[in-house]
């Protein structure tokens, strides 16, 4: 080793002193004690220390600097290598932690071995790569898929969720082009926008039709931004891509919903009404003429209430299907809601409405079969023709459906074209209707009875309780009018009790007045009837009146029986429980069943006046009523005859064994004051 005179010794350290005063990077000296024993300005200012605070500075004693586990393994290594660098972190005066980065590096003076080190701050480097591996995992976990390609489209990076959603891991995906997801499904209108757009510097946004590794397509939105370096020239693309297949599913299916049927697939009211404004445009372009159909099913309630809702759907399904099979292309079939259908028949003249109808019914009358049923179903149709019947689609619909339930009245299962008449007939009913609601508190109700006579002897026996109504604008109205209404809109049910306890009273006061107990019938409506409260209604109008239950006697329509049997029957057993008797009335307009008819607990059948209006003249209304009464007594039933108006009719009836008549041969239906007159003239008491 060479030995160095004390000018060169001198010059050494002027040289080291030099080299440690300019230095920018933390240069320090220890010794193998790990004594800080010289150092440069840089170091001792990177620590914030003082030239005098940094004398004698001894980090292994103090911990100041290096902890004591960095110093011994420092030591360790130098002893072993020439050169190394660690990444470690220093403590600063005010006790802030930096990272450094240090070369240590042994060296001799005078023949002591030393640690040279050069420490530089990298805690801002350290900071960055530490936000840019947050970054990283950040882009890695982010929910939508994010892919880095060249200039040409070739892919560079993706992240976990391109993973995911396309099926490909990253080795199979880096390298290629992007391309390679397309499915065909996108315009390639939508690709040359997208590509003019990144290359001219500019974001673009869109969405593209993909396909998955496993073949199967998903929508995704898209935004592809230039990645721009320093110098302003683009090196990289990257995308943002988010699958949007489910939320476009619920998109189309929330449209769907708004503007078709869920169960039938049909156009709903709304999109049935942008057809309707459609075609009235054009009609009134070309002076065309088009019709509006309602189409309700008969007794649809009926086969919901034996089979249940889901073979109504099936059914519901079915006709839909059944209805689009007949239609023209231009042709709308709309499902309202139920089992109400509407049709646009755009240029349709009436030979052609005519036709459609008639395929519409016949396309019905086949058979519907449903697993052991087989069921056949009829339809009412009702027709309105712009601009005859309606300029706007309101008035057209509104038409169209004054015509269905007149094809309903009808007898159903046909078609009806709208008249100005049933416009009448409409608005009648809705006035009515209104003036319904107030015909109880206003006192225009009233109950009148018309006596029923004893053929045999000519006693008054009983007298039949009717309801009329006298309304202070439209004068007399008759129930064959407004009882239909009330059953409509739900007035039947107070209205029939109001005549159920005015009647009951009646008959109450006659007896308290000292007439000879005659018997009052009261007409239930089908409403009425089927209402499970029934029994135990009449049971306490009788019960607050004081009037014995065999002096009430309750009618019933055979229609309103034969509806439904089974229920009637036992409605009837609970009421004859009670002490109650049942007459079946208006007897053979309907179809009654014998059996049904000896399970009925009625004591009286009554002949509708139908049969006795031309009773001496016809017939067949002989052979009828001939029969009535013939079952009736074969049965233990009387038999009572409504209409009678003549003698002729009276001696009829009274030689075929007729037990009781009621009609304006005796007396026109009168209020309760006369009917006491009545009474008193004939000696009842």
């Amino acid at each position: 080793m060479r030995n160095f005179n004390s000018k060169e010794l001198e010059m050494n350290r002027i040289w080291s002193k030099l080299l440690l005063e300019s230095s920018t990077d933390g240069i320090h000296i220890l010794d193998m004690d790990g004594n800080l024993i010289e150092w440069s300005p840089s170091f001792i200012q990177m620590l914030g220390y003082s030239e005098k605070e940094a004398q004698n500075l001894n980090v292994k004693d103090w911990d100041i600097i290096y902890s004591s586990e960095e110093i011994t393994t420092m030591i360790n290594k130098i002893s072993t290598s020439d050169k190394m660098t660690v990444e470690t972190r220093n403590r600063c005066k005010d006790g802030v932690l930096i990272d450094v980065e240090i070369t240590t590096k042994p060296i001799i003076l005078e023949g002591n071995t030393y640690i040279y080190a050069s420490a530089r701050d990298i805690t801002q480097r350290k900071k960055m790569e530490n936000e840019l591996h947050k970054l990283s995992q950040a882009v890695d976990q982010s929910p939508v898929s994010v892919v880095i390609t060249d200039l040409d489209g070739t892919i560079e990076y993706v992240n976990t969720t391109f993973e995911c959603t396309t099926g490909y891991i990253k080795d199979e995906t880096i390298g290629e082009n992007l391309r390679f997801l397309k499915s065909g499904k996108t315009s390639k209108k939508t690709y040359i926008e997208m590509w003019a757009f990144i290359t001219h510097g500019k974001t673009w946004h869109g969405e593209l039709i993909n396909k998955r590794k496993d073949g199967s397509e998903y929508i995704e939105a898209m935004k592809v931004a230039p990645i721009f370096q320093s110098d302003g020239h683009i090196s990289n693309y990257m995308a943002i891509k988010e699958d949007i297949t489910e939320k476009k599913q619920a998109e189309e299916h929330l449209q769907f919903l708004a503007n078709f049927d869920p169960l039938t697939g049909l156009p709903n009211r709304r999109q049935l009404e942008h057809r309707t404004d459609y075609a009235l445009k054009l009609a009134k372009r070309n002076n065309e003429t088009f019709a509006i159909m309602f189409l309700d099913l008969d007794h649809f309630k009926d086969i919901n209430d034996a089979l249940g809702h889901k073979a109504g759907d099936m059914l519901l399904v079915e006709v839909a299907k059944r209805f689009q099979s007949v239609l023209r292309d231009e042709d709308t079939v709309s499902r309202l809601g139920g089992d109400e259908f509407v049709f646009l028949l755009p240029n349709s003249d009436s030979k052609g409405i005519i036709h459609v109808v008639n395929k519409l019914l016949h396309a019905l009358a086949q058979s519907f079969s449903f697993d052991q049923y087989e069921l056949i179903i009829t339809a009412s149709i009702g027709i309105a023709v712009y601009p005859s019947d309606g300029t706007d689609h309101q008035t057209l619909s509104k038409n169209a459906d004054a015509a269905m339930y007149r094809a309903k009245q009808n007898g159903r299962n046909n078609y009806c074209f709208f008249t100005q008449a049933m416009q009448s007939h409409t608005s009648r009913n809705l006035q009515l209707s209104n003036a319904l609601h107030n015909a109880l508190d206003r006192n225009q109700l009233r109950v009148v009875y018309q006596p029923q006579i004893s053929a045999l002897d000519g006693q008054i026996i009983g007298a039949e309780a009717l309801v009329r109504w006298t309304h202070p604008e439209f004068g007399d109205i008759s129930p064959v009018e407004f009882i239909p209404l009330a059953e409509e809109n739900g007035l039947i049910l107070p209205i029939g009790e109001w005549v159920l306890r005015t009647a009951v009273q009646q008959a109450k006061h006659w007896i308290q007045s000292g007439f000879r107990p005659i018997s009052i019938a009261v007409n239930l409506s089908a409403v009425q009837f089927r209402h499970p409260d029934l029994p135990q209604l009449v049971v306490k109008i009788l019960n607050e009146a004081g009037l014995p239950p065999e002096y009430l006697d309750i009618e019933l329509t055979e229609a309103v029986a034969m509806h439904n049997p089974n229920l009637a029957c036992a409605i009837m057993d609970t009421l004859h429980h009670h002490g109650i008797r049942m007459s079946i009335d208006d007897f053979g307009t309907g179809y009654s069943s014998l059996s049904y008819l000896k399970k009925f607990k009625v004591h009286k059948l009554k002949i509708d006046k139908s049969f006795v209006r031309d009773i001496h003249t016809d017939p067949e209304d002989k052979a009828i009523v001939k029969a009535i009464i013939s079952m009736a007594h074969d049965l233990g039933l009387k038999s009572i005859a409504e209409g009678v108006e003549t003698e002729d009719q009276l001696n009829f009836l009274r030689d075929q064994g007729c037990d009781e008549i009621q009609g304006y041969y005796y007396s026109k239906p009168l209020n309760a004051d006369d009917l006491d007159i009545y009474l008193r003239e004939r000696n009842i008491v």
